[in-house]
Parts: structure tokens; C-alpha cells; sequence
């Protein structure tokens, strides 16, 4: 089930967000360009992970393994963050597959989706990808999938997938920091089923249009 949250102003239109989420490096256009580039300072509106999972032998009869991913916009905020918990959902209710994404602001989820597939991961060695990619954009903060594969699920993510916390709970995301993504990272159940978790890259884009690119590369 997908949340969203009412606005009374003009949200931006379903395919800006689009652009900036999935589209080129700077994702800008329009009158929200000029906007962002009329800042005093260049700031970090968008940021963008790429992980990788490995499991080796999990066991699709009890849902294993569980692994829950956290992004949020700013260190300094324990309970607003962005999550995306990988074969199963447990939130109001349990269901075990796929992935689910949530916005989480003041430890209430604000607005969630669930995928489609309900799969669970059953194929050894499975090696999946996808980027996280959370923005913040005219007082809304956003958080997708994107780019997502693996050989049970094959691609997965998008702009199906889209939540937003609205308005947002920063202005910009200079005060993010990848390594409380990394130490986030729950295997709740099954962590002997998963052979490794690794942060790649991280992207930081500024409103200049500059982007910053760190290798990671940080296993748990």
C-alpha cells in the first residue's frame, strides 16, 4: 500500500521530480534551476549510494535473510530518516519478499510503498545492486530506488517507489554523512546468510551543478 501525503501548495510536477531522481547528473530544469542557482552558496540538494548485497545461502522457507537500510537527511536527526528493508516488510504488518521503502519523520512513517514482487531471495550467490537516491527539493525530501538488480528479482525500483516527507525536515542535505548509512545497516535475521553488505560510491550533487564522487567501498 502507497501513503501520500496532501499538499495545499503546487507540489512540482510528477516528472521534474522524475528528472531529478532518475534522471542526468544535475536533474535541474526550468524555473527550478534558476531557484536553486540564485543561492547564496553552493549546498548538497541530492545524494546518491550504490550498494551491494551478497548472500550466499538463503533460505526462501523462512524469509532469510532480512536486511533493513537507513538514509537520512541530516546526523543530527536520530528519528527522521529514509528506509528500505530488502526481502521482507514489517511495519503495521509482516510480509515477507521483495523490499519496501518508508519515510520515517519523528519515528512515524510518513509515507511508504511496497514493490510489486513478493519473492523471496532463494537463488545462491545472488549478487544485488541498486542506488539509493534521496533529494531535497523546494521544502519536500525525497527518497527512491533506483537501478535495482538481482537474479531473483531482476531490475527493480523507480519512480513507483518514490516517498517523500513533506515539508521537508532540512533544507538541504550538507549535514548527511555516508559512514551512518553504513553503520545502520540491520541484518535482523539471517545474517549468516549474507556474505557481505558494501557501500560503493557516493554522490553528492550541488546546486552549482558540481558533483562530488567518493569510493567507498566499505564492507561490513
Amino acid at each position: 500500500m502507497m501513503y501520500r501525503v496532501r499538499l495545499v501548495l503546487r507540489p512540482p510536477s510528477f516528472a521534474l521530480i522524475g528528472a531529478i531522481l532518475f534522471g542526468s547528473a544535475l536533474g535541474l530544469c526550468g524555473d527550478l534551476q534558476e531557484k536553486v542557482l540564485l543561492a547564496e552558496e553552493p549546498t548538497v540538494y541530492k545524494v546518491e549510494e550504490d550498494w551491494e548485497l551478497v548472500v550466499n545461502e538463503p533460505d526462501p522457507s523462512n524469509n532469510s535473510p532480512q536486511v533493513t537500510f537507513f538514509t537520512s537527511p541530516s546526523h543530527y536527526s536520530e528519528g527522521t530518516y529514509f528506509q528500505l528493508q530488502l526481502n521482507y516488510h514489517a511495519a503495521d504488518h509482516y510480509s515477507s519478499g521483495g523490499f519496501h521503502v518508508a519515510a520515517v519523520n519523528d519515528d512515524q512513517i510518513v509515507d511508504d510503498a511496497r514493490s510489486k514482487t513478493r519473492k523471496n531471495l532463494a537463488i545462491s550467490n545472488d549478487v544485488i545492486r541498486w542506488t539509493s537516491v534521496m533529494a531535497v527539493i523546494e521544502n519536500r525530501a525525497m527518497f527512491a530506488v533506483r537501478d535495482g538488480y538481482g537474479r531473483e528479482w531482476s531490475s527493480f525500483g523507480g519512480p513507483d517507489y518514490l516517498v517523500q516527507m513533506v515539508p521537508s525536515p532540512v533544507k538541504d542535505l550538507s549535514q548527511y554523512r555516508y559512514q551512518q548509512s553504513m553503520d545502520a545497516v540491520d541484518i535482523g535475521f539471517g545474517k549468516n546468510r549474507v556474505s557481505r553488505v558494501t557501500l560503493k560510491v557516493v554522490r553528492l550533487f550541488y546546486t552549482n551543478g558540481h558533483v562530488a564522487v567518493t569510493v567507498v567501498d566499505q564492507s561490513l
